[in-house]
C-alpha cells in the first residue's frame, strides 16, 4: 500500500494516508464535521483536557485496524490489497452517525425522530433506528451518501458496509477488527482517552503494548485468540479500561453533568412536540433529526456539531449553568465503592437486579424513578415530617461496562480457554465491575434543605429495597 501522505498524531505516532483517503477526507463535510464533536461528550466539564475529537478518534482506528487487519491477513495467507483498503476506510467512516457530543444524546435519538416527524420536518423509517444503537443507524445512512464518491475513488460500497454493519458472511473476521471483543475501535478509545485525560490509574496501555499483542494475535478456526506472551500485555488492557470506565466514563460527576444536559434536551424535545417550545430550538431540534435521518445537504451537516449545539441551547437558561459549570443542584448518595457498600449491603445483588433490564432506555429509567419516589414519600411522610417529594428532586443514572474478559482467548496444549479462566487479574476485572456501582442516585440539594438533612437518611435506609421493588415491577 503506497501511502501520499502522514498525520501527527499524539497517541500513535504518524498516521500513514493513501492518495485515494486524502482525497476523499480532504474537502468532504460529512467527514470534516467529525473535527467539531467532542470524543467524550461532557467529559471536558470533569477533565479539562478531554477536548479530543471523533475526527482524530477516527484516524487512529483506521491506524490500529491496518496493524490488525495486516497480521490477519498474514495469518490466514490472504494478499488481496483492495480488502485492507476496504478495511482503512471503514474504519475512518465508522463513526460518522454521532449526534454533538458523541454519546451523550443517544438515548434520545428515538424521541427527537418522533418529535420531528410529528412536526412534519422529517420524513424517515424509524424502524432503521430500532436494530443496534441510533448513531449506526445513521452511520449507515451517510455513507449511502458518500457511496458515489467512495466509488470514484476505486471503493465498492457494498464491501464498506458490509464491514461495518454486518457480523457475519465471508467478511467477519475482518468486521470483528472494527466490532468485536478486541477491536481497533476500542484499543484507539482506550489509548487516545487515557492520554487527553491523563487517567492513567495503576497501569496503561501504550503502542509498545498493541504491537506486543498484535504480534501475538492468530487466527484459529475462523477466530483470534493470543500466544500466552501478550497475556501481560491482554491483562494491561483490561485493566486500563476498567479503570478508564469507572474513573472517567462514569466518574459521578460525568454521569451527572450528562443526565442534566440529557433532561434539558429531553424537556426541550417534549415541549416542542407540545407545540410550546423556544422557536428557535424547536426549529434546530428539526435540523438536527434531519441529520440523524441522513439529510446532510448545504449547511444542514454543519449544525450537527458541538459549538451549534450549544449556539443554539444555550437559550435555555439551564444549559448556560452546565457550561459555566455552576455547581449543579444536586448531590450524589454515592461515589465510590465503599460508599456505594454503605447504601446497598449486597451490591451485587442490587447491580444484577438493575441489569436484568438491560440496556436501560432513558425513557425505562424515568418510569423507574416515579415509582421510587411514589414509595419514598410513604416513608418519608413518617419520618421527615410530612415532607414529599417530587421526581424532579431526585436523578437516577443506569451506568453499564462489559469487561469483555470472557472473549480473549489464550492458546494453549488443550485448546483455546478465556483469559479469565488462566487470568486472576481478569477475573479480578470482572469481580471489581460486579461490586462497582451500576446505578447512581443523585438529590436535588433544596429537597434536603425543604425536608432537612434527615432525608439523606432515610432514602439510603430505603432505597435497597425500593430500588429492587421499582426494577421487579418494571421487569414484569
Amino acid at each position: 500500500m503506497q501511502y501520499k501522505k502522514a498525520v501527527r498524531d499524539p497517541v500513535h505516532g504518524f498516521i500513514k494516508l493513501t492518495e485515494e483517503e486524502v482525497k476523499l477526507i480532504d474537502g468532504e463535510p460529512i467527514i470534516q464535521r467529525l473535527r467539531y464533536v467532542k470524543q467524550l461528550g461532557f467529559v471536558y466539564l470533569v477533565y479539562p483536557a478531554a477536548t479530543h475529537t471523533r475526527f482524530d478518534h477516527s484516524l487512529g482506528v483506521m491506524h490500529v485496524a491496518t496493524l490488525i487487519g495486516e497480521r490477519v491477513m498474514q495469518q490466514i495467507g490472504e494478499t488481496d490489497p483492495r480488502l485492507l483498503k476496504h478495511l482503512r476506510v471503514s474504519a475512518l467512516l465508522h463513526d460518522l452517525g454521532h449526534l454533538p457530543f458523541s454519546h451523550s444524546f443517544e438515548a434520545l435519538s428515538r424521541d427527537l425522530l418522533h418529535m420531528a416527524i410529528k412536526n412534519k420536518c422529517v420524513d424517515v423509517d424509524l424502524a432503521l433506528f430500532d436494530r443496534g444503537k441510533p448513531h449506526e443507524a445513521t452511520t449507515r445512512l451517510l455513507v449511502d451518501r458518500l457511496a458515489p464518491k467512495l466509488s470514484e475513488l476505486g471503493y465498492d460500497p457494498d464491501i464498506v458496509k458490509s464491514l461495518l454493519f454486518e457480523r457475519g458472511g465471508k467478511l467477519k473476521l475482518f468486521s470483528n477488527i472494527l466490532s468485536g471483543s478486541f477491536d481497533a475501535d476500542r484499543l484507539d478509545y482506550i489509548m487516545r482517552d487515557m492520554f487527553f485525560t491523563g487517567a492513567a490509574v495503576g497501569t496503561s496501555f501504550t503502542h509498545i503494548d498493541l504491537e506486543r499483542v498484535v504480534e501475538n494475535l492468530e487466527v484459529v478456526e475462523g477466530r483470534f485468540q493470543f500466544n500466552e506472551k501478550a497475556r501481560v500485555n491482554l491483562e494491561g488492557y483490561l485493566i486500563t479500561r476498567y479503570n478508564l470506565y469507572r474513573h472517567v466514563y462514569l466518574h459521578h460527576k460525568t454521569v451527572l453533568f450528562t443526565e442534566i444536559a440529557r433532561n434539558i434536551l429531553a424537556d426541550n424535545i417534549y415541549k416542542c412536540a407540545e407545540g410550546s417550545g423556544d422557536g428557535e430550538i424547536c426549529e434546530y431540534l428539526c435540523d438536527l433529526a434531519r441529520f440523524a435521518a441522513g439529510q446532510v445537504d448545504g449547511e444542514n451537516v454543519w449544525k450537527a456539531t458541538d459549538d451549534y449545539f450549544t449556539s443554539v441551547m444555550v437559550r435555555d437558561r439551564r444549559f448556560r449553568d452546565l457550561l459555566s459549570r455552576k455547581p449543579p443542584e444536586y448531590a450524589t448518595l454515592w461515589k465510590r465503592e465503599k460508599d456505594f457498600l454503605e447504601v446497598f449491603k449486597d451490591p451485587t445483588r442490587i447491580n444484577e437486579a438493575v441489569d436484568r433490564l438491560g440496556p436501560l432506555h432513558w425513557a425505562v429509567m424515568d418510569e423507574v424513578k416515579k415509582k421510587l419516589v411514589e414509595r419514598l414519600n410513604v416513608e418519608l411522610g413518617e419520618a421527615a415530617g410530612g415532607c414529599r417529594l417530587s421526581p424532579d428532586d431526585l436523578i437516577i443514572s443506569y451506568v453499564s461496562f462489559d469487561p469483555y474478559a470472557e472473549d480473549l482467548y489464550i492458546s494453549t496444549s488443550m485448546g483455546p480457554l478465556p483469559l479469565s479462566r488462566i487470568s486472576p487479574l481478569a477475573e479480578a476485572v470482572n469481580e471489581a465491575w460486579r461490586r462497582a456501582p451500576h446505578i447512581f442516585v443523585y438529590i436535588k440539594k433544596s429537597a434536603v434543605e425543604r425536608c432537612g438533612e434527615d432525608v439523606v437518611a432515610v432514602l439510603k435506609s430505603v432505597l435497597e429495597p425500593l430500588m429492587d421493588l421499582a426494577v421487579r415491577r418494571i421487569s414484569a
